[in-house]
Parts: structure tokens; sequence; C-alpha cells
């Protein structure tokens, strides 16, 4: 190997980990062969087992140390790779497929750093070659380019005409046949506000506990597999896949669960029992109930089934979002939440189907009068650095409160709750006024376009303010209007303490003149709540009566539908 081979960049660890994934999880080559080729492995020996695993699973021979010793022995590259303990050292490398997108994607960029190098060192030689003419080489420079950017997808990449005729042609369709554009779910007026679960969309389903999430959740899964004869997945974080068969089975025989576990069953109840067996055992519906998954894991898992069964997944459906694994443990649980939001929404557009994710609501719900929730019950911000005891505002005879911008004007809303959250690498961002704010880089601030990251912004961008006049009619009372002020400078300032604040009705507050972000939800295409007045008014007349709040809806509008809750056998119903 030459010295220039020799300092060429590449990333052994993460090629070592990665082969060492497929060696562990065999079903991880459906992820590694998607996004790299051979070459993308820098060493020899690792490009020779990397071929061997894809020969293997090509031929569907079982992906393990035997048979991949085997293939290397048969072949005669058994010393090329440096002998039987290489194998075994990758063996040792990886259990867990938590990161293993991160390290395909720390292969991938050394491979085009490589392949930009070799390209770079042709067009050094090229120019020296006085004899072909500088077209010729610029034509092959560009052709080079252009085959090494070529690896970069063009999935998303679409000319207006194309989309149009694709919608167009959607249109057409509709007129045929009258449905909804999105999957049905049997539940009338639900179905009419949402227009059905759509492709790529994130789906967040909360409410408190024993509020009936998991129950409503499975309950959607099943109408969908049932209604559509389509696939869905229900990734179970903390019941048993046996808990929920049994609620299934309970609820479409109308037996209790109680007596089903105790085998407390009559003679002739066995026929239905065997009957609704049959039926429910043909519906594409998949429970998988490992603890501890990560968004990479559930991926993998989704592709596995594509793949071995055949079906296809048009669903996902998960519970719940607090018992997902995020990959840096170390990392604060709000932030880490927010990354693992993201993250499902990114797997939602990358699979092009809905996921539904399950979340608990914040307990400041049970300080109120109204037990009714409302969005900003969602709230784990966690990304402000201030002293909330010298911050909040005290008006003599009332709480205390916080300016939000209501998309027309500056409003007061109760604080309901600030706690800290932890410490982490805060940003000094100041405009031209002289106004400043400590926030952490990926926190959300309101510009002249809209809402966007600390980390997006650059100098002399216009960012939101208070008007420093207010608009005090009588309608108005005490609310204040905005307007933009230019960014001065953004600078790194320390690791620091920061707050996450709960507020009533709005997903954002007015910090030092400067209107920011405040919401898990920011990644949700649709925010649905789950309420049952009789489970803390046992006077109620509404006995038995779920409420679905639609407090978020993207492409849509929003509002509440009820329907009849079953609470002996977790079923609903259409009022």
């Amino acid at each position: 190997m030459s010295d220039l081979e020799s300092l060429l960049p590449y990333n052994l660890l993460a090629e070592k980990l990665v082969l060492g994934s497929i060696l562990t999880i065999p079903e991880a080559i459906l992820l590694v062969s998607e996004k790299l080729p051979i070459e993308a492995f820098y060493l020899n020996r690792h490009q020779i087992i990397y071929k061997a695993l894809l020969i293997l699973y090509a031929e569907e021979k079982p992906i393990d140390y035997i048979h991949l010793i085997t293939w290397i022995q048969d072949n005669g590259f058994l010393s090329k790779i440096g002998g039987a303990n290489i194998l075994l050292d990758l063996l040792n490398q990886i259990t867990r497929v938590t990161n293993l997108e991160e390290y395909i994607a720390l292969i991938y960029e050394k491979y085009l750093r490589r392949a930009l190098i070799k390209l770079g060192e042709e067009l050094i030689e090229n120019a020296y070659l006085t004899e072909i003419p500088l077209e010729t080489i610029f034509t092959k420079l560009e052709h080079s380019f252009f085959l090494l950017s070529e690896n970069k997808s063009r999935q998303h990449l679409i000319s207006v005409e194309q989309g149009l005729q694709q919608i167009l042609k959607e249109i057409e369709e509709g007129l045929k046949v009258s449905r909804l554009p999105g999957l049905k779910t049997n539940f009338l007026e639900f179905d009419i506000i949402t227009q059905g679960f759509q492709n790529s969309d994130l789906i967040i389903i909360a409410g408190r506990p024993s509020m009936g999430k998991t129950a409503f959740a499975f309950n959607l899964a099943k109408n969908v597999a049932q209604y559509h004869n389509t696939g869905v997945v229900f990734f179970s974080l903390e019941m048993t896949r046996q808990q929920l068969l049994y609620r299934l089975l309970a609820s479409e025989v109308e037996i209790t669960n109680t007596r089903l576990r105790a085998s407390r069953i009559k003679e002739t109840e066995w026929l239905k029992i065997n009957s609704t067996i049959g039926d429910l055992s043909k519906l594409k519906l998949f429970i998988d109930d490992t603890p501890d998954l990560s968004v990479g894991e559930i991926k993998l898992k989704i592709k596995t089934i594509d793949l071995e069964s055949s079906q296809q997944i048009s669903l996902i459906v998960i519970d719940y979002l607090q018992l997902l694994e995020g990959v840096d443990q170390n990392a604060n649980r709000v932030q880490e939440l927010s990354k693992i939001t993201r993250a499902l929404k990114k797997l939602a557009r990358d699979l092009n189907l809905p996921i539904i994710v399950l979340s608990q609501l914040s307990r400041n719900v049970e300080s109120r009068v109204n037990k009714r929730p409302i969005l900003a019950d969602l709230r784990e911000s966690g990304c402000i650095s201030f002293f909330p005891t010298k911050y909040r505002t005290k008006i003599k005879g009332e709480k205390d409160f916080i300016f939000c911008w209501t998309g027309n004007f500056l409003d007061k809303q109760k604080i309901l709750n600030i706690k800290l959250t932890g410490q982490k690498p805060i940003y000094k961002l100041e405009s031209n006024l002289g106004r400043s704010i400590l926030i952490t880089s990926n926190h959300k601030i309101l510009t002249n376009k809209g809402w966007q990251k600390i980390d997006q912004l650059v100098k002399n961008n216009f960012i939101s303010a208070k008007l420093v006049i207010g608009v005090r009619s009588l309608k108005n009372c005490g609310k204040y209007s905005i307007t933009w002020e230019k960014i001065s400078k953004i600078s790194y300032s320390e690791i620091a303490s920061v707050y996450d604040l709960h507020i009533s009705n709005y997903s954002n507050y007015l910090v030092n003149h400067l209107v920011i972000h405040n919401s898990i939800e920011q990644d949700a295409d649709v925010v649905i709540m789950l309420y049952r007045e009789d489970y803390y008014n046992k006077e109620t007349l509404d006995k038995n009566i779920i409420e679905l709040i639609i407090a978020k809806h993207r492409n849509g509008p929003i509002g509440s539908t009820t329907l009849i809750f079953d609470p002996k056998y977790l079923r609903f119903f259409n009022l």
C-alpha cells in the first residue's frame, strides 16, 4: 500500500461494527445492502467479508459464522482476510442495531471522500496532458462528478408537472370510487375529520393513564387491517403479545379476559371461540413486544416483514413514545424524546406510510379544575436558560403568566409549571436592538419565514420581537403586536441549566421580547387526545363516552368527536 493510499480517509471501527452487526443480527443486511456498495468498505479484507455475506444472502443461506467461514475457505480467501480470528473479532463488535444507520453513514461519507480524492488525482493528471483539449477534460470531469453525485437519492426530486399529473390521477380514481384519501378506521365522524391516516404522517395519540390509549390504538390497528386487508404492525413496548391477544379475543367473543385466562368457558362457547380465532387468524396484523426498541430497530423489523412475509405494511402503531430507546443514552430525556419524534417522522416519510405513536400527557392535567386535555399538556421542551424566579412576572391577584403569540397578537397565558431539566450547551442570540436570549441550538424561534431552529439562522436574518407600543383598545386590553429585528450575533455561551415551561394554551412564549417555540409535537402531523369525563366525574351523565380531541391537524381541520367505550371488553363503537 502506497503512502497516499495509507492516508486515504476511512473509519475502521465503523466498518467492523457494521459487519459485526450483520453477523450478530442477519436481518441487518437488508439495511446495509441498500446503502453500501462493496467498495464502500476500505480494507480489502472487509470487502471480501461483505461480498461473502451478500452472496450468502442472495443464495438464501443462513448468515452466521459457520456458513461465512466455510464460503471464505472454499473460495481461498481465508489467508487474504487474515485468518479466522478476524471473523471472531467481528462477532464481538456489536449486539444491537441502535446506531447502525449512523455507522453506515460514516462509512459512506469516507467512501465519497475517497472517490473525490481519486477524481481530483485524475483531474491533476489530465491537466498535465496538454495534448488533451480542455473541453474534453471538463466534459469528463462533469460526467465523473455526475456519476459520483448520482449515488445520492433522487427519489424526492419531482417536477411540478409530474406531481400534478399524479394528483390528477388520484382525483380521477376518487371520482370513480368514493373513498377517503387515507386509511379508514370505521369510526365515521373521526374518519371525516382526519380523512383517514395519510401516508408519511406521524400521528400522536395522547392521554393520561387509564384513558384507554392502548385499547383505542389496538382497535384502530385491527380495524385498518380488517377493512383494508393490509398489513399493520403493532409495537408494544409495555404489554406482552399474550396480553394483547387475550384482549383481542375477549372483545370479539364477548367473554371477559378474566374468564378466558382462567379457562372458565362454557361448552356452548367453544364453537364461537374456535370460529372467531379462525377469522382473526386471517388478519395481516403483526405484534412485536420487544422492550427497549429504538427507531432504527423498528425500521429493520418492518423491512424484514416486507421481505419474509411478502405482506405490504400500510400502518405502524407504537405503544408508547416514552418507552422508546434513544441513540444517546447519556442525553437529557426531554432532548432525547424530541430526537425520537423527529426520527419517527423521518421513518414515516422514508417508508411512505402513517405511523401512530402513543404518548403520556403531563401531570398538569390533574392539577386543573377542567381535566379536559389541551395541546400544551404534551409539552416537554427544556431548552431555555434563565432564572425562573426572576423571569416570571407577578400580578397582584393573578397567577404567574407569560406572553404567547396567538397568530395575531401577543396575549397573556398562565404558566402551569416550570422545572429544571438538566444541563445543556447554550448559545447567545443577540439582535440589532440589543435584545438577547440564551437558548439551545435546536430550539425554534419565530422568524419572518416561520419557525426556524437557532442553528439554521445567520446574521441579518429577521426574528420576531414584542412591539414596545401595545395594542390597548377596550377590546384588546393588555395585548401586544410584534415587529421584526435583525440578528446581530449568535455565539456559544456555556453549558448551563435549562428549564421546561408548561403553558396553558399555546406552543410558544416570549422570552426577553423574543418569541420562541415550546413543543415536542412539532414533528407530528396529527395530535389526538383522549378524554373520558366519567373517569374524573362519577356523577356525569356521559357514562362510557370517550372524546377524541383532534388538537392538531397539519393538513386538515381540528375538532372533536365521541365514541361509545365498552370498558368490559375494551371496545369502541360509533354513537
